[in-house]
Order: structure tokens, then sequence, then C-alpha cells
């Protein structure tokens, strides 16, 4: 397919263009005629451009067009390279200081323009030699038919809630009922297996029943395995989410923080977390989930570390294999479950679902044609997704409908069903814009079931210059709507949600993640060095993927060949790293939980003088070097979960910097008002920080995103001074460019200082999140008109407090945490709220000897647009002020699709805890949505008998017509 290669090299003439523009708009480019030369290029090679984009539209090239795509790619980007080598030598002229500098300076760049003459006269012959080519080869762009193209218009993520899914009602309920039985009795721990081909959606169904039972464990976690496992990094995993799913209190969450630095911060080997996971789940009724195991070998490995306690714990694993499922569930083979295809219907709707919403909405023209195209989807959820994903961007007409029936061919009825949705997923990728290909081409870098954060991938993208400027548009903006076309065509799937609604994170299924890779070791876009395998090597390597700890890299270690090398990524341990001095046009360095990382590897990060995107996220770096502050270019410098506690005071010289996050406990040096470019900064210590360099933070007017902790145990002499400098800063930043605002401190440090002394108030904030805990609410969020995403700690929840909120007219997403259960009703009428769409609302899970009434009553038309509900109560107290019928309103609120409730059974009988869950159970039922519901319980341990507290205290027993 001709746009595949096509991708791949717009991706790198888009931002050269750009680069030979900028550089004729100097005026020392004149001497020795580079400038004739210059406009040579640019000229040639927007011509090229032009017939690029029309060749991407068409179906298929000869032989020889696509060689003379894959020189013009090789070309653009040495050309590329040669000229930012060129405009930083010019930046290094015009950023020197004194004389004598300045005049040797001078003597370097009349040498290097001298050389880059010689340098863009020879780049010029090769444009002519393939501009020459393309002559011979008639590469003419009225040749090629376009295809007709139009981007989805639903831009929001389409999120795979439960009421999306067809076809697994019945599977859910025997896989739940395999893992609930004997949960109340002190049984063995069983192994369910669920069995099936690639794409037919075995992971989707175990995360639902998942889901569905993870209540009734102590703890849980869900791990994914792959084909070539690191069984020490799952291991890891798996207790980091059981201790994260136990009920803990806010002291353990400093315990996990810890343990989370001991875990991947540290080496730690096989033997040693095996232990560690079974000495934690030694008492404890667990339930994992271990996705996509592909050997016996891997299970083997991983089970040692889930001990077999009698204490009903479950395991489900999915595979391809139906002998590795078997292995998994011996001796109770009953417990392999077989999936199947889906049936017709199903399909159908499906199908209908994704392009319609309604099956019911689908033309009647259209009737026959659907079955044509599901015929060919054999039931196969991954490909009927995909088929009906890029049908929702074409225009409803039978013609397109039958074109892309066609285009599937007659002959995949014959293949087999892997191949077959391979098939169907290149068909879908073939259909992307050019410019979503290039970001698409880009996910190959990353790992299998590897869990992308939206906001880094955005961000290597513009380092990498695939996002094109556009007029009036940020290209974070423009990133982020990429992002979403991505999802809206069901190329990534979104894995969580921020406040806003939109994905944390994204994957790619593995059989999509083959074919892109397979795609981009073709176009020499990335070479991958992984599970001691290698992909091809090149003359010239572009971009390297390092994935795990691979024998191989003597292959390339201390080769030449790095030195073309644009982006460097490291998933995991290495053997060993290669020299910084070895990448000499590096845009992009990306390492992600490397314990095996140390200072010395990065001392020569100040070469990197492209570098445009640096990570050193979960890393094992103490120290950052000085030379940091060469890297003029550099946009975003992630520093999170590291051990460094300083900064260089060079750090302030990162002028371009855009985004600047370091980890907890840091200090920033003196000069950091001059970087005018940042708009994100997060978490700023305050109390590691001098008064000055508070003061300072007021003059970052183009900060956009603030993540500020204070500690005033920490604080050191004036602390009058530090908290006059604070608010004077936060006053600037709240009435210039101000978005987003969180705020963490410790549980004896109080804040109210700040947000008493605001004015003008922050206007311009959108999402506002405090880990303080108010002792009341602030009276100026009542002004913060723009406000979406509201995340407050306070003690008590009053109904003066809901009057101030309700009239909110922009918000979005609310979330309540109380330390105290409310004395009295809060009523939640219909005057308020109106476009509310996520409500949490959560009374500590700690207070044992407190009472409180139950805080939460929606009245009829409460909340309109409330899709999320999540709501804590103490159950006896609810019930005896109440009834055993009580429902909360949830009736009232139609539009509901989701409900997580969270019941507090101390001092409660079980028959008023059985009683609340069918009430709400019962309610939730009679919904028009059917919304999903989930009922957590805890203080188990404090419940009293039902029986024991008829004896014992006299009072009347269970009620006529509660549940028995």
């Amino acid at each position: 397919m001709v746009g595949v290669t096509v991708s791949a090299l717009i991706g790198v003439m888009n931002p050269l263009l750009g680069n030979l523009c900028t550089l004729l708009d100097r005026e020392d480019v004149k001497l020795q005629g580079v400038r004739r030369h210059i406009v040579f290029l640019r000229d040639e090679l927007r011509s090229m451009s032009t017939t690029l984009e029309m060749v991407s539209e068409s179906e298929e090239a000869n032989p020889q067009v696509k060689e003379w795509m894959s020189q013009l790619r090789e070309l653009s980007y040495d050309v590329q390279d040669c000229i930012e080598i060129f405009m930083h030598r010019l930046h290094h002229v015009d950023t020197c200081n004194g004389f004598i500098h300045k005049i040797i300076s001078k003597v370097i760049t009349l040498k290097a323009r001298y050389q880059i003459g010689i340098q863009i006269n020879e780049l010029k012959e090769r444009v002519m030699e393939v501009s020459d080519r393309r002559k011979r080869y008639k590469v003419d762009p009225s040749a090629f038919s376009p295809k007709s193209v139009e981007m989805d218009p639903r831009l929001p993520a389409l999120f795979e809630e439960s009421d999306k899914l067809v076809g697994i009602d019945r599977q859910m309920d025997k896989l739940v009922k395999w893992l609930s039985d004997g949960i109340s009795m002190d049984t063995q721990r069983k192994v369910v297996s669920i069995v099936g081909l690639g794409g037919l959606g075995k992971t989707t169904l175990a995360n639902q029943v998942f889901q569905k039972v993870r209540s009734q464990f102590d703890c849980t976690a869900f791990v994914s395995v792959t084909r070539s496992p690191n069984v020490n990094k799952i291991l890891s995993d798996t207790l980091l989410q059981f201790l994260k799913s136990s009920s803990i209190t806010a002291d353990q969450n400093q315990d996990i923080a810890r343990v989370h630095e001991d875990l991947y911060l540290k080496t730690s080997e096989y033997p040693q977390l095996v232990n560690m996971n079974r000495d934690y789940l030694q008492n404890k009724r667990y339930l994992i989930i271990i996705d996509d195991l592909w050997s016996k070998q891997a299970w083997k490995q991983v089970q040692c570390a889930f001990p077999q306690n009698n204490n009903a714990s479950k395991i489900m694993t999915t595979t391809r294999i139906e002998e590795v499922a078997k292995y998994c569930s011996f001796p109770h083979k009953e417990y392999v479950y077989a999936m199947m295809p889906l049936n017709s219907y199903d399909s159908k709707s499906l199908f209908l679902k994704r392009i319609f919403y309604n099956k019911d909405d689908c033309p009647l023209e259209l009737k026959e044609v659907t079955d044509d195209i599901l015929r060919k989807c054999h039931g196969l959820p991954l490909a009927i997704v995909n088929i009906a994903s890029l049908l929702a961007t074409k225009p409803t007409s039978k013609r397109e409908w039958e074109r892309v029936r066609n285009s599937l061919g007659s002959a995949l009825e014959q293949d087999h069903e892997l191949e077959l949705v391979k098939k169907i997923l290149f068909l879908s990728y073939c259909d992307l814009p050019h410019y979503l290909k290039i970001c698409f081409l880009d996910l190959s870098i990353f790992p299998e079931d590897h869990m992308i954060g939206r906001l880094c991938l955005i961000r290597r993208w513009i380092a990498e210059g695939f996002i094109a400027e556009q007029q009036g548009q940020r290209l974070e903006d423009t990133a982020e709507n990429y992002f979403s076309e991505l999802i809206n065509r069901n190329m990534i799937k979104p894995v969580g949600t921020d406040y806003s609604g939109r994905p944390r994170a994204c994957q790619v299924h593995d059989i999509m993640l083959d074919l892109i890779i397979s795609l981009s070791v073709k176009e020499n876009f990335v070479t991958i060095v992984a599970d001691h395998k290698l992909t091809p090597l090149t003359n010239k390597i572009r971009r390297l993927s390092l994935q795990g700890n691979c024998t191989e890299q003597s292959l390339w270690l201390g080769m030449n060949n790095l030195s073309q090398v644009r982006s460097f990524s490291v998933f995991g341990d290495v053997m060993k790293m290669p020299s910084l001095l070895y990448f000499h046009v590096l845009r992009v360095l990306d390492i992600q939980n490397c314990s095996s990382l140390e200072d010395r590897d990065i001392e020569n990060i100040g070469d990197l003088i492209h570098l445009r995107y640096l990570s050193l996220y979960n890393s094992n770096i103490s120290k950052i070097p000085r030379q940091i502050g060469r890297l003029q270019h550099l946009q975003t410098l992630d520093l999170r979960a590291t051990r460094i506690k300083e900064q260089p005071a060079t750090i302030a010289q990162l002028y371009q910097l855009v985004r600047l996050c370091v980890p907890n406990g840091v200090g920033l040096p003196n000069g950091i008002g001059n970087m005018k470019a940042l708009e994100e900064l997060s978490m700023f210590d305050a109390s590691k920080n001098s008064p000055e360099v508070m003061q300072e933070l007021g003059n970052l007017t183009n900060l956009r995103v603030l993540g500020i902790k204070w500690c005033a145990d920490s604080a050191v002499n004036d602390e009058g001074s530090f908290k006059k400098s604070l608010v004077s800063s936060f006053c600037n930043l709240g009435e210039r460019n101000l978005h987003s605002l969180k705020i963490e401190t410790t549980e004896r440090c109080s804040m109210d200082f700040l947000f008493d002394s605001l004015c003008p108030h922050p206007c311009h904030v959108r999402t506002f999140s405090n880990s303080p805990i108010f002792s009341r609410l602030p009276k100026y969020i009542s002004y913060l008109s723009v406000l979406t995403n509201l995340v407050i700690f306070i003690e008590e929840m009053g109904v003066g407090d809901v009057d101030m909120l309700k009239d909110l007219a922009a918000l979005r997403c609310l979330q309540i945490f109380t330390t105290e259960y409310p004395q009295e009703s809060l009523t939640i009428s219909p005057g308020g709220f109106q476009y509310l769409e996520d409500f949490h609302f959560r009374p500590s899970m700690y207070l044992k000897n407190k009472k409180g009434k139950m805080s939460l009553i929606f009245e009829a038309g409460a909340m309109p647009r409330l899709n999320r509900l999540w709501f804590r109560f103490a159950v006896h107290d609810t019930l005896s002020s109440y009834g055993a019928d009580f429902d909360f309103g949830i009736s009232h609120v139609s539009s509901l699709k989701c409900i997580w409730v969270s019941i507090n059974c101390r001092g409660a009988m079980v028959w008023e805890v059985e009683a609340a869950k069918a009430t709400i159970t019962n309610a939730a039922s009679h919904l028009p949505n059917r919304p999903r519901h989930e009922i957590h319980i805890f203080g188990e341990e404090d419940m009293i008998e039902d029986e024991e507290h008829v004896e014992g205290s006299g009072v009347a027993g269970q009620p006529e017509g509660a549940p028995k």
C-alpha cells in the first residue's frame, strides 16, 4: 500500500519545509551562495511534498514509484539533520556573551557556513537526482485517483462502557458464578481460564467479570503477560495492585509509595518478589486476572507467587492456546471457558451500534451490504468494531459501503481468522489520513500491552514534528484531536479517564501492534531490540526502541549507525546503555522504568543539542548534569519518580521549555522566572524553595498547569515571607492563563492563608484539586465561572456548601471527600448542577465511632445529565433514620449509566446490609439505561450478628419484610 510509505515520508517532510523557511528568514545565510541553494531545496521539496500528498490518496503504486519515495525519505532525513545542525550553530553565535567569545564564534560560524555550503550543494545534487528519477518514472499526481476521506465528526472518545458491549451477558454470568462459588467457605485457590482466538474479546470479557466480582475479595490485580514476559515486572505490578486495592489509611498510602520506590528504583530478584507477594497474600482472599498467557512456562513462573491459602482465592487467565488453558486450570478442566464468535444477531447489533448508536437507524438500502460485510467478519468483535469504526467516518451511502465491502475481498472467507482480522485492521489503517498514519506508526515504538500515557504520547508527536501547525490552535490541542481521532476510529483503546473525561492513557491491541511494527520496520521508521530479537538493521537507524534486557545489543552498541537516530526509547532494565555521544541528531529520549540507568549514563546529556523531549520517568537517576542548560530546544522535561533531590542552576536557561515535571521535594534554582515558555510545572514544592523563587513563579505568565505542594513543617526561617511570596505569585498567575491547579499539603498544614488572600480570583481555572482538608468551602470557588472539574477535601459538607456549588454552570465533574459524615441530609434539588456528568461523594471510611445521617437525597429532576455516581454511606445510621426501603432517590436520576456504592457496615446487622444492597439494585434496575452498578462493602469485621444484636441489646430484630 503506497500510503504506508508516504505517511512516513510526509512525517519528516513537513517539519523539514518549516525549518527551511525559518532558515531563509535569517540575514546571515547569504554568504557562499547558501541562500540560493536553500531556496532551491525548499521549492523542489515543496513540489515533491505536493506530489506525495496526491500519491498518498492512491490505492497502489508500482515498484519504481515506491523506490523513488524510499530514496526521497532518506534524503529528507539527511537534509533536515543538516539544516538543524546549521541552525543550532547560528543560534549559538546569537547567544554568545563577551567580545572575545563573539569573535571566536564568528570565526567558527564562517567555517560552519563554508562546510554547510558544501553539504547543501551535495544535497542539492541528490535532490536533482531524485527529481529526475521522478520524471523518468512519470510520477504524475493526476494519474492517481484520490479516495474520499471524511473526518469523523465525533471527536469525544468512545469509551468502552458495558452497555456498549453485546453478546457477553451469558458468558459473564457463567464466569461470575465460577469465581463466586465457594466464596463464603474456606476453599482452595481456583483457576478459571478463558481461551479463544485473537480478536474474540477475551480481555474485554475478563475485565467486565473482574469489575463485577472484585468487591468480594480483600485485594485484586489485573496484569498482562505478553509473549516474552518480564516476570519480575509482572510480580512487581501485582504486588502494587494488591496493596492499592486493599482498604488503606492515609498513612498506608505513604507505605505504598515507599514500596513503589523499592520495586522500581531498586533491582529485586525473582525469588524476593515471589516471597513478597506470598507473604502479603498469605491470609487474604485475593483475585488476580492474568491476561494473555502464551506458554506453560510463563504460568509456572508467575503462579508460584500466589499461595494456596484456603481463603477461596481465585485466578483467571486468558490465552489463545487451549493446552495452556487446560494446564492452568488443572485438575479442574471444567473451569476452562472456550469463547466463541458472536452469532449473527449480536454481530449486527455490535456493528450498527458502533455506527448509529441505535441499530434501528440503519437505512433499509444498507441491509444487504451490511449482511455481506458481517459474513466476512466471521463474528470476530475486533474485526466488526474496526470495520464499523471505518464506516462511521464515511458518508452513509450504499455506494460507499459497497466499496468498503469490496475492499475486503472475497478470498477472506477462506482465510484463517487471525489473518482475516489482520487484513481488516490493515484496511482501517490504510483509510487513515496521512497525518494520522505517521502518529499511529509511532506507537510501534512501545512494547506489547504497554500503558501509553496520553500526554506523554502527544508531546512525543510534537517533538518529532508530526503535528502540523493550524492557525489559531496550539500544537497540543491539535495533537489532542489526533489522539481522539485514533480512538474514534478504534485504532487505539482508551484506558481510564481524567477529570475532564479524556483518556489518561491508551493501549494498542497486540494484533494491531504486530501490523504496525511490520509496516514501521519495512519503511525504516523504527528499529526494535526486544526479547532477544533484533529487527533488521539498516545503514541508518532513525528511531530505536530498546525493550528489556537483550543480549543482542552487542550488534549495535558502539556503532556509528546511531548517529542518525532521532528517537531513542528504553523500556525496562538494559544490560548496558549506549553512550549518548553516539547520538548526534536525537530529538526524543524516553527512558521508562529503568532501575539500571545510572547517573553516568546521562553525564553527556548536554551534547544532545537537538533534544526536544526528555523523560527519565521511574528511573534510578539521582542527579541532572549542569550541562542540561545547553538543551535550548528542549520542550518537555519529565523527571517524575526519580531520586533527584535538586535541580542544577542551569535548568533556568531552558528558555524553550514548555513542560517541567519534577519529583516531590525538589527545589528549583533562582532564575526560573525567565522560563517564559513554561506552560506546565508540577509538582512545585514550595517548602523546598526560597521566597525569591516563589516570587519568580508569578512571572511565568504562560503557565496553564500548576501542581504545588506545601509543607509548613519544613519551611525555613521566615514562614511569613514564604507565604507572602506565594500569595503574590498566585494572584498574578490566576488572572493570566492558569487553567489547572492541584494543591497538596501534609495533614497538619493549612492552606487557608492562600485562598483567603486571593485577589483577583483565578477566573480562568477549569480544573481544581486539593488535598489539604478545608475546614470550610472557600468562598472564592463560587466565582470560578468556567470551572469544569472540582476535587475537594473538606471536614464536613453542609447545605450551604451545596448551594454554593450548584450554580457553577460549567461544572462537569465534582468529587467531594469529607472527614465527617454530615449531620444533616444534603438534598440535591432540580435547580442546579445542570451539566454535571460525574459525581463522587465519599465521607471517610475510618469513622468507627461517629454517627451521621445519609448525606444525599436526590429529588426528581436533580442532576439531569449525570452519568456516573459514586457515593459512600453508613448503613446502620441510614436505615435507622429512613427505613430499609430508602433508595436515596437514585430512581430519580434517569440519565445514570454507572453507579458505584460503598457501604460502611460497622455497627450494622447482616439484614441491614442485605436490605441496602437489595434496595440499590432494585432502584438501578428500573432506570432507563439499566446502569452498571457495583456495591463495595467495608468494615465487615465490625458488623454485628443479627442474633447477637437482638439478644444482647434488647433492640427489636429483623423487621418484617427485610431480606432473609
